[in-house]
């Protein structure tokens, strides 16, 4: 599933670090990204992917428009 995702992202020229947890929670973790061109472009793909955001964790920020985040994601069940 990784994979399949980092194939996804790259086709936006969104190159992440992605991993999957140990309680099947999809993680991907981008660098100094512009809040609309990554981060937000980001949730969309995933939620087109049947992805459900359940948590972003800021970890770098210049208060600009661009920071640095993990974000986590579960499979949705519909």
């Amino acid at each position: 599933m990784v994979q399949k995702i980092y194939n996804k992202l790259k086709e936006y020229d969104i190159y992440p670090e992605i991993y999957e947890s140990n309680d099947g929670v999809i993680v991907i973790c981008i660098e100094w990204g512009d809040w609309k061109h990554e981060h937000a472009l980001l949730d969309h793909i995933m939620a087109e992917m049947d992805f459900m955001l359940i948590d972003t964790k800021i970890t770098n920020s210049d208060g600009s428009d661009c920071y640095s985040a993990d974000h986590y994601y579960k499979k949705a069940h519909f």
